[in-house]
């Protein structure tokens, strides 16, 4: 199953040195894209027992003694199995410093039997880490509650904190849930700039791995780890304990349970923040009065960098507006404002869809994002202008606070961009002549069966709406890397970076299924025929064996029906 694998070791730092490695797969010889390879793996359990043999056996060639850090992948899901766990404790009853990282989450909803079998393992002092947090598993919000050591943050949350404050300022509350309220400590990958890690540091004790620090090394290069306490001494913070404090008054159920709460407050309020008087005798009305005071600290909008963020966002180069999941928007800033001649802050969403009838598009995206797995979308957009045609990227993220969601959108105006089809918000074909279609390994040349009739029956409005419909349910099922254009009709290419023919076989399958079955929860009937090929000669030869294909798949397809 490993033939044509091995594995090199990216090494982790903290305070400049060394805490660790973590194992990662390679192909040797022809390239193969390993991500779809992992993900095409059935038998994760024989497959990860496997994948912890390889690497136990790298490091003993090297290191008898055990001194070398190493992480371990293992897909989540195998935790579940009680074999795998019986194995693993037999393993790392012996081999030490081990820790594991816990990858596809999307794969798997078993809190409970995670948590026992994590709970088991760490009788020999086997360590967890839950990986690419903030990549859009839907899962990870609930598994960041499990017994893990390290959080390890996704590098796409980092990729532009350097030129983008509203990230940093997400990274940044991520940062303090994860290590300062769920007491964990945090790994982050994917650092590649000397501006990203002066960043980062300002946040506090992290472990970080990247190309800045060091390319991935081969096992004979490893050289014995620091030694690390699996304990981590928690930051004290004023900010965290007084909201403990007012929490536990808050929830305290009589008269004497608050008085000892209050009472509880003083001690960690020793500058007197809040304005605590706990010899009070009426207790609710000492309650209600150090709320308010709570409060009004909370609301106070004069500290010098609540300013400074405020003038960021409001002077930053982006178009940004924060919506909640109602449409209604409750922050945008000057640029956004400037651009539309109008504060949508206070304006009913009705209201606003009549000024501007392409808004809903905008809460059409807002409600696929909310609606899905993912936590982050990317869309190219154009808006007609009395200038002409404008050209945006509308970066939208998905927040929660207080059990309720927002979206907040952070748009770039391009003037040099690639031009999109104005109906499906894919890339024109003429995005085929640029230099990124070389980033690409497949193409995918897709022709709608069954719209004509629809069209024919409907009308071309409703014609319209499906095409756009399909983009977008098209769209929300593909990787950020793939690109989906729309080449002329109801004719669509997609550029995927897979490597492995079956993989992309797989993928197309899986999603018509799903094209077909969105269809015809709406009572239509809308399927395609799309045909596949490599783009190693080039566009030109790539278009025309994929449209050969797709041709025969759709006379296959007919002769069947």
């Amino acid at each position: 199953m490993l033939s044509n694998f091995n594995f090199h070791y990216q090494p982790r730092y903290i305070n400049g040195e060394i805490s660790s490695y973590e194992a990662l797969l390679c192909s040797v010889g022809e390239p193969v894209d390993v991500q779809d390879f992992v993900i095409s793996i059935k038998d994760t359990v024989s497959f990860d027992l496997l994948v912890i043999k390889r690497v136990l056996e790298d490091r003993a060639k090297y290191d008898c003694e055990s001194k070398i850090r190493v992480a371990i992948n293992i897909s989540i899901s195998s935790l579940i199995d009680k074999d795998f766990v019986t194995n693993c404790k037999a393993i790392f009853a012996v081999e030490q410093n081990i820790i594991l990282e816990l990858t596809n989450h999307d794969s798997c909803h078993h809190f409970d039997q995670i948590q026992a079998a994590i709970a088991e393992l760490k009788t020999v002092d086997v360590c967890f880490a839950l990986d690419d947090y903030g990549k859009g598993y839907v899962n990870s919000e609930m598994f960041i509650h499990l017994d893990v050591d390290y959080i390890k943050l996704d590098k796409k949350l980092i990729s532009n904190i350097a030129q983008n404050y509203v990230a940093y300022s997400l990274v940044r509350t991520t940062y303090e849930k994860i290590a300062n309220v769920l007491g964990k400590k945090v790994i982050v990958e994917g650092v590649e700039t000397f501006e990203q890690l002066n960043l980062l540091k300002q946040f506090g004790q992290m472990e970080y791995q990247g190309f800045y620090f060091s390319n991935t090394l081969q096992a004979k290069q490893l050289e014995p780890t620091l030694g690390i306490c699996n304990k981590q001494k928690k930051k004290k913070s004023l900010s965290l304990a007084l909201d403990k404090a007012i929490y536990d008054i808050n929830r305290a159920q009589n008269p004497i349970e608050i008085r000892a709460a209050i009472q509880k407050l003083t001690k960690v309020d020793h500058y007197n923040i809040v304005g605590v008087s706990p010899n009070s005798f009426d207790v609710y009305a000492e309650q209600q009065r150090i709320n308010e005071n709570y409060k009004e600290i909370l609301e106070n909008s004069n500290s010098a960098h609540f300013l400074l963020m405020s003038s960021l966002i409001r002077t930053c180069d982006a178009f940004v507006i924060i919506r909640d999941n109602k449409g209604n928007a409750i922050y945008n800033n000057e640029q956004h404002i400037n651009y539309l001649n109008m504060d949508l802050v206070n304006v009913s969403v009705e209201e606003v869809c009549r000024v501007f009838p392409d808004y809903r598009t905008c809460l059409a995206l807002d409600q696929e994002l909310l609606n899905g797995n993912s936590c982050f979308i990317m869309s190219n957009e154009t808006v007609e202008t009395e200038n002409g045609t404008s050209f945006f990227h509308t970066y939208r993220q998905k927040l929660m606070h207080f059990g309720q969601d927002f979206v907040i959108c952070s748009v770039y105006k391009d003037e040099n961009r690639i031009s999109v089809d104005k109906l499906t918000g894919c890339f024109n074909k003429e995005y085929l002549e640029s230099n990124e279609v070389k980033d690409h390994q497949k193409m995918v040349f897709v022709d709608l069966d069954g719209f004509k009739p629809i069209n024919d029956h409907y009308g071309h409005n409703k014609g319209d709406e499906v095409l756009r419909e399909f983009a977008f349910k098209m769209k929300s099922m593909l990787r950020e890397s793939d690109i989906m254009i729309r080449f002329g009709g109801d004719e669509f290419i997609l550029l995927f970076d897979s490597q492995l023919m079956d993989t992309v076989l797989k993928r197309m399958n899986k999603i018509r299924k799903n094209i077909e079955q969105h269809f015809a929860d709406m009572n239509l009937q809308l399927s395609f025929s799309y045909g596949v090929s490599t783009l190693e000669n080039g566009y030109k030869q790539a278009l025309e064996m994929a449209d050969k294909k797709m041709y025969q798949q759709k006379s296959e397809r007919k002769q069947i029906a």
